[in-house]
């Protein structure tokens, strides 16, 4: 192969075009892979996104329902014992007018 000049000459042109089939063939894998990715990653991100939003929606449902369950515990205390909420009421009521008297 080497002594001849002529298949030398043929051999260098046969690698050249071997190594840029190669990278073109490289060039497309990684166009491949990095279009993977992007949609992995597109996937990933509206799941966490969902939830994201199922969590802040349950979060929201569970305060709805115990300031709910508050407010009713509430209203019972105070017909339950109507004396003792007025004179909790008008302690606060002193007490903020104190309060501010100073300020």
């Amino acid at each position: 192969m080497l002594q001849d000049g002529k298949t030398l000459k043929l051999t260098v042109p046969t690698d050249f075009e071997a190594l840029v089939a190669q990278l073109a063939a490289l060039r497309d894998d990684m166009t491949k892979l990095s279009g993977s990715v992007t949609a992995l990653a597109e996937r990933r991100g509206r799941k966490m996104a969902t939830d994201l939003t199922d969590g802040v929606t349950e979060a929201v449902h569970y305060v709805e329902g115990k300031s709910m369950g508050a407010e009713a515990d509430l209203e019972k205390s105070v017909a339950t014992h109507p004396l003792l909420a007025l004179g909790l009421a008008a302690g606060v009521g002193l007490f903020i007018g104190a309060m501010t008297r100073r300020g």
